[in-house]
């Protein structure tokens, strides 16, 4: 007898996915207790903004996503779920290329986005999205105009910023960094990490490095 189609395994269409993972991103965000984190959140789209399909991009620092899911806590395990089962509906970005890194680093690092100027729910007001880097690499401290939060996800690592040390935080742990504060991360704990991104800009504007640049590996 042939199989009802009710009891088929069904794949969420590509635009509710992606609105269910950004409204789960959201709930993560809403957790913050900071108040420019809330400013920025009066600015969220609203529920019934469009979603437009975006031209889908791989990286390779996508491989570690798997990992990413294992090493997640019970706070973030079912957005980072969710967006394993859609990370291939995302294009997977990076905002520096060869001549300004390693190899090493391209192949470590990457960064997509749910909403902003260019991304599948459009904002003019600001953007959100994930940052992923693989373990053993150092995103050299460096600075922007933008305001930013980071959220961490999944994976800890050793954070510089401003003018303290560095110093290791776990999943949970929100990093505020005003526009131009230094700051920068270093996977040194044998972990990929996964870290929800909020800024007050529309657009991701390239970074200005603090000396050093992205290195080959960083190992404990």
């Amino acid at each position: 007898m042939a199989q009802e189609e009710t009891d088929l395994p069904r794949r969420e269409n590509a635009e509710d996915g992606i609105t269910t993972a950004a409204d789960a991103l959201l709930g993560i965000f809403r957790g913050v207790d900071h108040a420019n984190m809330g400013r920025i959140l009066e600015r969220w789209p609203p529920p019934d903004t469009n979603v437009d399909p975006c031209d889908a991009h791989d990286l390779p620092v996508t491989d570690w996503l798997a990992e990413v899911a294992e090493n997640a806590p019970e706070a973030t395990a079912e957005f980072i779920r969710r967006l394993v089962g859609i990370s291939d509906r995302f294009r997977w970005r990076q905002t520096y290329s060869k001549e300004d890194v390693s190899q090493v680093f391209l192949e470590r690092y990457g960064w997509t986005l749910f909403i902003s100027s260019d991304a599948p729910i459009k904002s003019d007001h600001l953007l959100a999205g994930v940052l992923l880097l693989g373990p053993d690499v150092e995103y050299p401290v460096h600075a922007h105009s933008a305001e930013e939060f980071y959220v961490v996800l999944s994976g800890t690592a050793s954070w510089k910023i401003g003018d303290a040390e560095w110093q290791a935080k776990p999943p949970g742990s929100v990093i505020h960094n005003p526009p131009w504060q230094p700051h920068g991360v270093r996977t040194d704990q044998g972990q990929p990490l996964l870290v929800g991104v909020l800024w007050d800009e529309q657009t991701p504007v390239k970074s200005q490095f603090s000396g050093s640049q992205p290195n080959e590996e960083v190992r404990t």
